[in-house]
């Protein structure tokens, strides 16, 4: 069955490129945020669905790694 791309899915593709991320996550009382960055890349698995895979840091200093998708069931 061949599925058509709704408008939801076609909401998704705006999602797709290549991201980087700065963030920073309160920390104890009197004492600076810790700040962390990452990067994202976003692309589409057939106009359907969008798989996102990031790499980055974590609160703390601790590297990360995400594998994410993203999708419309009509």
């Amino acid at each position: 069955m061949k599925v058509e791309p709704q408008k939801e899915h076609e909401w998704l593709q705006k999602l797709v490129g290549e991201w980087t991320y700065e963030s920073e996550c309160p920390t104890e009382p009197g004492k600076s945020p810790e700040k962390f960055a990452g990067s994202e890349t976003v692309r589409s698995l057939g106009g359907l669905w969008i798989l996102c895979e990031g790499r980055g840091e974590m609160p703390g200093g601790e590297m990360a790694a995400m594998l994410m998708t993203l999708g419309y069931d009509p």
